[in-house]
């Protein structure tokens, strides 16, 4: 679709027909997902920083 034919009324609605719009359950899914992952990276990234800190403070550069 070209973008002029695109911009109009008739092509913003043929465009919205396309879209997929998730289930509840898929959503509730894709969330969990999305917070499993932001835990497991939080952790990771303290974990990182703590033992940085434990290797500065043995070298006495903290």
């Amino acid at each position: 679709m070209k973008i002029k034919e695109w911009c109009t009324l008739k092509g913003v609605r043929a465009e919205i027909k396309n879209i997929h719009w998730l289930t509840k359950k898929e959503l509730a899914y894709n969330s969990m997902i999305v917070l499993i992952f932001c835990f497991l990276f939080g952790i990771y990234f303290y974990g990182s920083d703590a033992i940085i800190a434990i290797i500065l403070k043995a070298l006495g550069m903290n």
